[in-house]
């Protein structure tokens, strides 16, 4: 059986631009999308009237979101998290040994 002649090349850097100039620009439009989802969100709960009590919402939910965390941050598996203050110059600071 003979070997087949073709065989994959590495993509030139003019394919790489060309890929990666057109991951951008889908990025692009995504960005462009999510504002235009915020100012219909926006619009929405302005029709509704509700932006008092949206707002009272989002202080509840940010406020237990901060709450949360702090708890994670305090021991994330029963271990302190803050780290070694008394480092020798070989540990770094911050690393659980």
């Amino acid at each position: 059986m003979a070997k087949s002649k073709q065989y994959n090349k590495k993509p030139g850097i003019k394919d790489v631009v060309k890929v990666v100039s057109s991951l951008i620009q889908e990025v692009q439009i995504a960005q462009e999308r999510i504002n235009e989802l915020y100012g219909v969100i926006d619009m929405y709960i302005e029709f509704k009237k509700d932006d008092k009590k949206f707002k009272n919402h989002l202080d509840k939910k940010v406020k237990g979101l901060k709450e949360y965390d702090n708890s994670t941050n305090e021991s994330v598996d029963g271990q302190n998290t803050e780290g070694n203050k008394e480092d020798a110059g070989i540990r770094a600071e911050g690393i659980r040994t």
